[in-house]
């Protein structure tokens, strides 16, 4: 963790994702995403396709799936999609070092905040689960649970926090982090451990770290 922890020493505000940058989630996505596919004689994802194929709008990541959007409503499987994730979500770890990193971060008197795109009361309820809620200023979910673009979230965590954008970064491991923080006018830091695969990743931005690294 210490190159990520490097990254943040001139920033006072810290935004995290959550799914795949915090919680260890990855093998959990595939296994439910697998169980929607299975149901409907679809091709499962092993993580090497997932960690390729997964992108935002999550519409799109459907349809390159196979599911047939225009006889299946795509509200009914996010909702699917959701409740059987979180049935096992607390059957997944934090990302490791994570905790150690987030109190770190806190103790040297920085602003932290969760920006996501996982629903508010569910990414209440994991972070929480966690016992993670006194790491952070701010936890924005969004409104629903079609896991949407969390950009306007985005402005209003940075209106809330007070912090200008300059003092700013946000950390996350998809192009939609990147394209939010772009948006955003802050700094970001994307991460290899998540969803999207360190190939794409380092191919949309300059600053990609393998917090396995030392």
């Amino acid at each position: 963790m210490l190159k990520l922890f490097d990254a943040l020493r001139d920033k006072d505000h810290v935004i995290w994702d959550w799914n795949g940058t915090l919680l260890n989630d990855v093998q959990h996505a595939v296994d439910t995403m697998n169980d929607l596919l299975a149901s409907r004689g679809l091709p499962l994802l092993d993580i090497e396709r997932y960690r390729q194929t997964f992108c935002f709008p999550i519409r799109k990541y459907y349809e390159a799936l196979g599911f047939d959007l225009a006889s299946e409503p795509f509200s009914d499987l996010c909702d699917r999609y959701v409740d059987v994730f979180m049935a096992k979500v607390n059957d997944c770890e934090l990302v490791a070092g994570s905790r150690e990193l987030l109190r770190g971060i806190k103790g040297a008197g920085k602003m932290q905040s969760v920006l996501s795109a996982t629903d508010q009361p569910n990414l209440q309820r994991m972070v929480t689960a966690f016992e993670l809620e006194t790491c952070f200023d701010f936890i924005f979910g969004i409104e629903n649970k079609l896991a949407a673009s969390k950009l306007h979230r985005g402005h209003e965590l940075i209106h809330a926090s007070g912090i200008a954008p300059a003092r700013t970064i946000l950390i996350g491991d998809t192009d939609h982090d990147l394209e939010v923080a772009q948006a955003l006018g802050i700094s970001a830091v994307l991460i290899t451990h998540g969803h999207q695969c360190a190939r794409r990743l380092r191919g949309i931005h300059h600053d990609v770290v393998d917090v396995g690294e030392a």
